[in-house]
């Protein structure tokens, strides 16, 4: 398994953000550098590209999740006060035992229409899948996949994805192998914030080496 990197994607350009500095939130005024996570809103003046998907996406955050620290944004929805139609066609990304492909929910239950997505850690997801407002709901489970997140978990295999991750991968399959239909990256900027995140972390990992290397040279 490969992991996905910034050049296997069509991002937009870093450069309309590369010269951002933090300002106030117009209506939290909160200290924010290109959105504010609690308001779910661009700061003013901000470059922010937008993406096409093939059906809604709901995230449903753990309450101790932190916003700053989420690679996705959320709200909650009662999903137990959907009408049938609607439970049928919505999919929640989690690899129960009974979870299925995206590919065989298509095939057995028709289109997807939303498809829904845990944002916790994995040590928190025995209780967010308790969650009353989605039981119920049909599980399905992704191909597997490395992730590229610069934050591991302690004891989680590579395999473990960041939320934003997960959703990317379930559009994608559900684009590909679910309607049949070519991807040419469409909705790769999904993955914009994240990439740019994980550049400037490991810019700062590079200079953190790379002093950490010039001070052992100084005390030999």
């Amino acid at each position: 398994m490969s992991v996905i990197s910034e050049h296997d994607v069509h991002l937009s350009s870093f450069e309309p953000v590369a010269k951002c500095v933090k300002s106030m939130c117009p209506k939290c005024k909160a200290s924010r550098m290109y959105f504010c996570y609690d308001c779910r809103t661009p700061q003013p003046g901000v470059f922010t590209p937008s993406v096409k998907l093939p059906c809604s996406v709901d995230i449903i955050k753990h309450p101790k999740e932190k916003n700053s620290k989420s690679s996705a944004l959320h709200y909650v929805h009662d999903y137990s006060k959907d009408s049938e139609e609607e439970r049928r066609t919505t999919a929640i990304i989690f690899p129960s035992a009974s979870a299925i492909s995206v590919e065989e929910f298509v095939r057995t239950r028709g289109e997807i229409k939303r498809i829904v997505v845990l944002d916790c850690t994995w040590f928190q997801v025995g209780v967010m899948q308790k969650t009353p407002q989605i039981q119920g709901l049909q599980h399905v489970s992704l191909q597997s996949y490395r992730t590229a997140f610069w934050r591991p978990q302690h004891k989680v295999p590579e395999t473990g994805l960041a939320t934003i991750e997960a959703i990317y991968y379930s559009l994608r399959e559900y684009q590909e192998l679910g309607l049949k239909e070519t991807y040419s990256g469409e909705f790769d900027d999904l993955l914009y914030w994240f990439f740019l995140t994980k550049h400037f972390v490991d810019e700062k990992q590079t200079e953190y080496f790379k002093r950490k290397e010039e001070k052992e040279e100084k005390n030999k």
